[in-house]
């Protein structure tokens, strides 16, 4: 191979490359995050374990950070509400701080249908998410779900069976919530928008 040759296929690799890299730029961009968010309290009453509200706060976090869209670390703590804002503006972020609100977690035991022997456990929750600006606190986005689920249960381990089917409804309602926030943030809606209740039966 010649040197001509050899300098020839240097400058195609190299624009190669460029070419490639210019491809991957507009991707790497519109996946860059637009929004902040840190996770405030979860409200619930008395009916909600707090082992519930911790899965609530883990779902929400979960969900929002799998969006890219959505940023949860930018390198300073939440706490820190002045350093904080300093740092959202300095990466073009807004940021929000997300709650979520139990309106009701309902558990209703049934006894076994004629020809069963085994009771049925049904749960229903309804909750909303919602975000409030950082650091003004003004209400920015809200939505919210519903899910109910039951199942066939033993009366030995009945109490591990409620525990799993309330995580089970808790995650589709948030899913819920979370949608319909986003959307409404997209969209430049605060206010609650109507959703179709989202039911499961298990066996």
């Amino acid at each position: 191979m010649t040197s001509g040759t050899t300098k020839t296929s240097r400058i195609l690799s190299v624009v190669g490359v460029a070419l490639a890299l210019a491809a991957v730029a507009p991707a790497a961009r519109a996946a860059a995050p637009k929004y902040y968010f840190r996770l405030g309290e979860v409200k619930a009453g008395p009916e909600v374990e707090e082992a519930l509200k911790s899965y609530a706060a883990d779902a929400v976090k979960a969900e929002l950070a799998a969006r890219p869209e959505w940023a949860s670390d930018v390198g300073v703590a939440g706490t820190d509400t002045e350093a904080l804002v300093a740092e959202l503006k300095k990466r073009n972020l807004r940021g929000f701080s997300v709650v979520v609100r139990f309106e009701h977690l309902k558990k209703e035991i049934e006894e076994p249908s004629p020809g069963e022997r085994r009771k049925r456990l049904k749960l229903d929750v309804k909750l909303s998410v919602f975000g409030t600006t950082i650091p003004e606190e003004k209400l920015s986005f809200s939505g919210d779900g519903e899910a109910g689920v039951e199942s066939e249960v033993p009366d030995k381990g009945m109490d591990a069976e409620a525990q799993s089917l309330a995580k089970d409804a808790i995650k589709d309602a948030i899913k819920q919530a979370v949608d319909q926030a986003v959307l409404k943030l997209a969209v430049g809606k605060s206010a609650p928008m109507n959703e179709n209740r989202k039911s499961k039966k298990k066996k």
